[in-house]
């Protein structure tokens, strides 16, 4: 079987300023200025930036942080290129799909200059179905009414990539009903749409809403084909939603996650970079607590855990000066 898995991508445009080089100079030194495009007002994006800038502040360079809003990955990743914004927190599937210039990058083409600052821990896709629901597992979702998230977004185009993956053709294997943001829970309990998607950080608003309008169920992502795109594209890996995330969820779910970075590029001034990794070893504790999702990192992981961007060089630096990673493990040069 030919696996066709489609990145992780978004569509939109932002607009925001930003100097690369850095602000306002002191004592001849350019200021380090770090500014993040995050996600929508009140998502985990947004939480994790607004995180981020508290400890880049609070850090040895004390930098001026400013986050901006934006729909997502795709439109960071795009005002990255756009040099808009300093820093892009994004998916690594998306992240790879601008590197690679394909889809909402097509036109720019490919973006090698794309660096990864920070690695920030798994974001697992969600699979909703009513509780009473005959859908047993991903598979048995051939022939059924699915709503893969807004269309254009990164769920969507994941979810369309894991069917085609199956060999289904859209349309005719299954059927798309895409949904007005918002919309879903009200979708999927009335029966107008069997299954909804949604990748986040779990716990997921969105899940909680589902399940706050009818009783619902997590539907197990994984299966042979699963399997094999797993082991086939190093921007998705295998994740598990433990039990009791929800109040009704008694056993833990097979699914898939996506890895979530803070992109740069290498054209960012190394004094942005050192302020956003420093400011972060120095806060590992308190960016864990801001969202389970960032339970797990820590000062190395941060650094090492990431399988698609290069390591911006003032990254890699401050990580290996600091001792909590070797150039080895970084598989820099001697």
């Amino acid at each position: 079987m030919i696996l066709r898995f489609a990145p992780l991508l978004a569509l939109a445009s932002l607009a925001a300023c930003a100097d690369l080089a850095g602000g306002p100079t002191t004592g001849g030194s350019p200021v380090p200025v770090v500014t993040i495009g995050a996600g929508s007002p009140g998502g985990l994006y947004e939480r994790i930036g607004k995180a981020l800038c508290d400890a880049v502040a609070a850090g040895p360079a004390a930098a001026p942080c400013t986050v901006v809003a934006s729909d997502g990955s795709v439109e960071n990743l795009q005002a990255l290129q756009h040099g808009t914004i300093g820093f892009a927190l994004t998916q690594a599937d998306t992240a790879l799909a601008a590197q690679l210039g394909v889809g909402p990058f097509r036109e720019k083409g490919p973006d090698r200059s794309l660096r990864s600052a920070l690695a920030l821990g798994i974001e697992p896709l969600a699979v909703v179905v009513k509780a009473d629901s005959p859908i047993a597992g991903f598979a048995d979702l051939k022939g059924r009414r699915i709503d893969p998230g807004p269309e254009g977004s990164g769920t969507e185009l994941t979810m369309r990539g894991l069917m085609l993956s199956h060999g289904w053709t859209i349309g005719r294997d299954v059927r798309i009903a895409s949904v007005a943001p918002g919309a879903a829970a009200d979708a999927l309990c009335s029966g107008r749409v069997d299954a909804v998607a949604f990748i986040g950080a779990q716990p997921n608003p969105a899940v909680e809403t589902a399940a706050a309008a009818c009783p619902v169920r997590l539907l197990s992502v994984s299966g042979p084909v699963i399997g094999a795109v797993v082991v086939g594209y190093p921007t998705i890996d295998r994740e598990t939603i433990p039990a009791g995330t929800y109040p009704w969820l008694t056993q833990p779910v097979r699914t898939v996650g996506l890895q979530m970075l803070l992109a740069t590029t290498e054209r960012q001034a190394d004094a942005s970079v050192r302020a956003v990794v420093d400011g972060v070893r120095g806060d590992i504790a308190g960016l864990r607590r801001t969202h389970p999702a960032l339970a797990r990192i820590t000062a190395k992981s941060v650094l090492v855990e990431n399988d698609v961007l290069p390591l911006h060089p003032a990254a890699a630096a401050s990580g290996v000066e600091a001792g909590v990673v070797t150039r080895e493990e970084l598989l820099l040069p001697k």
